[in-house]
């Protein structure tokens, strides 16, 4: 929403220069530019990178305390200039508010942030050089249908010479889903000023639950508009799988309760693990069907043959840049104190991650999802005592800053490169483009993070802001439980990532063999991440009624459909900019949930 408010406002803006202003107003493919930058831009603010780094890196020196004994464990083995220091109270500051009449400390956070940016920037570029290598693969080859990409480039590209006017302005059904969507947010600002006026419960802050019994987890019934509208342009296996597998993830934590089956805590539940499995044998699966375009793209860069004049880099420039970048990711990781074998394990255990959630949502045109663990975990349950604090300590500090699953930064690269795909931008430019809202989007993010904490109460006090919570606390906590207890994957838990490689496999296999089976891998992956499990019923709903829509009246009244989903999206977006802008008029530092899952 951060991205897509103010270019929805932007793109209404760009229609009334189209009629008062014409010279003034920006080309389809300048927007599309805009919008480009927009993604990258949107990984850092507060809740996200921005957010978990500066909580994590501002966590150790001012959380100690005898009773959770980092200063034996943790302390030691943290790098000068990976961490600001507290020796002129810029943590505790920023914990409790500055002083009246002092400046933010700015100096102290200059060299560690300058670090982490620059592991940010390889990792994003080596997630760069990933998209120009599969890009052709996935657009051309496989055909992925890239909801989160399609929605946009309708809006840009439904324009004709004769009027300055979107068709899809001419679309009634268009202007019934944008009043549906906005009238809904805009009527629920009312009950803020009169409890008589009643709420109309109908969005992704009103929820209900559905409990399948004993020991099984509850459905959550909610409805998101985002998650619909995108969701309309998804193939219909790939929504009947996301519902019918978190279904059964339901069900099958319910089994495993019900039969009391111990999964090591450390990793939460074992469909989680499955899930990770899952994820593994996606990725591995995807990169075998690939392995001629991959062959193809190394013969090209070492003999460039011009078949890479379309792609955002030349094929030899993203292999080399791969390589670089992963070398430098590795050597920063190793410098932060992890060894050679762990760094190989967390960044093996990243990329799979990238690819993953990058081939994912390019699928399923979920917004929002992340993966099933995190990667700090893993490495420990993987490696065990071969690994040791010193190890446990750089990755609690690199887990949540690289981990954020907005700052996968591979999705949204290879949605820029299917945008690109459309609009041919000249090379130079749009690489330049993207490095810098890359650059600004983490000043801009990161200065105002700090900002924000360091103002008069404090980053302790700032509400709905869970990083700054028991976020940091976790990571640490878990360093000193590992030196007293080694975590090691157990029967149970290798059976469960077991699982869940053969179940994606499987599922791979019978869509690839049998043209009728109706079932995604994709699904399997995801169905019971926290994303999911706020959605599914959305999905549900929304697979239900594409269902009957194309049954009935077959590709024309889905497509003729199309403009409604459109609508009901812009609508909602506008409601979510109404609401947020009546709260900070009427209601300042006392708003209310507008937008969420």
């Amino acid at each position: 929403m951060s991205l897509w408010l103010p270019f929805i406002l932007l793109f209404l803006a760009n229609i009334l220069l189209k009629i008062t202003r014409t010279g003034w107003s920006l080309a389809p493919h300048e927007l599309g530019l805009i919008l480009c930058m927009g993604f990258i831009g949107s990984a850092f603010p507060t809740k996200n990178v921005a957010g978990r780094l500066v909580a994590v890196l501002a966590t150790p020196y001012y959380k100690a305390t005898p009773e959770n004994r980092w200063g034996d464990f943790v302390l030691d083995h943290i790098k000068p200039w990976a961490v600001p220091n507290n020796e002129t109270g810029a943590i505790t500051y920023l914990w409790e508010g500055l002083p009246r009449g002092q400046s933010i400390p700015w100096a102290e956070w200059l060299m560690p942030l300058f670090w982490w940016f620059t592991l940010l920037a390889a990792l994003f570029f080596a997630c760069f050089c990933i998209t120009v290598i599969l890009r052709k693969q996935w657009v051309e080859h496989e055909r992925i249908v890239f909801p989160l990409a399609r929605l946009p480039l309708m809006m840009l590209t439904d324009e004709t010479p004769e009027s300055p006017l979107p068709k899809f302005f001419n679309s009634k059904i268009f202007w019934f889903g944008f009043s549906l969507g906005l009238f809904i947010l805009t009527w629920n600002v009312l009950p803020r000023f009169s409890h008589r006026i009643p709420m109309i419960p109908l969005g992704p802050t009103h929820s209900s639950t559905l409990t399948l019994g004993p020991d099984f987890p509850p459905l959550i019934v909610k409805f998101n508009y985002v998650v619909a509208a995108f969701g309309y342009l998804t193939n219909l296996e790939v929504l009947l799988s996301i519902w019918f597998f978190h279904l059964i993830s339901l069900l099958q934590i319910g089994a495993i309760n019900r039969f009391g089956l111990t999964v090591t805590s450390e990793y939460f539940g074992g469909v989680l693990l499955q899930q990770v499995g899952g994820f593994v044998a996606l990725v591995i699966f995807g990169l075998y069907m690939a392995r001629s375009h991959i062959k193809t793209v190394v013969q090209n860069a070492i003999r460039p043959t011009g078949d890479d004049r379309h792609e955002l880099l030349s094929y030899r420039t993203a292999i080399v840049g791969l390589v670089i970048s992963l070398t430098y990711s590795a050597a920063w990781l190793h410098a932060l104190g992890v060894s050679l074998l762990g760094v190989a394990v967390q960044l093996s255990l990243l990329f799979i991650y990238f690819l993953g959630l990058a081939k994912i949502v390019a699928e399923t045109g979920l917004v929002y999802i992340e993966t099933p663990q995190r990667t700090q975990a893993l490495v420990a349950g993987i490696l065990g005592s071969t690994i040791q604090t010193p190890d446990h300590v750089g990755l609690a500090l690199a887990s949540n800053s690289v981990e954020s699953h907005r700052e996968y930064i591979l999705p949204t690269l290879v949605h820029i490169g299917k945008i690109h795909h459309g609009f041919r931008w000249a090379r130079f430019r749009i690489v330049l483009a993207l490095c810098a809202a890359f650059v600004v989007g983490f000043i801009a993010s990161v200065g105002y993070t700090l900002n924000l904490c360091y103002g008069a109460t404090g980053a302790a006090n700032i509400r709905h802001v869970y990083v700054f919570g028991s976020y940091g606390l976790t990571m640490f906590d878990r360093v000193v439980k590992w030196a007293a207890t080694v975590p090691t994957f157990t029967g149970t838990d290798l059976g469960f990532i077991s699982s869940g490689i053969i179940g994606t496999l499987l599922l791979s296999l019978l869509r690839l063999r049998f043209a009728w089976w109706p079932l995604h891998p994709v699904g399997f992956t995801v169905g019971y991440v926290y994303p999911v499990r706020v959605t599914a019923f959305t999905v549900f709903l929304t697979w239900t009624f594409k269902s009957l829509v194309l049954r009935i009246g077959g590709i024309a009244l889905y497509r003729n459909l199309q403009p409604f989903f459109l609508g009901l999206l812009i609508g909602y977006t506008l409601g979510v900019g109404v609401s947020t802008l009546s709260d900070a008029i009427w209601f300042p530092g006392n708003g209310k949930m507008v937008h969420t899952w």
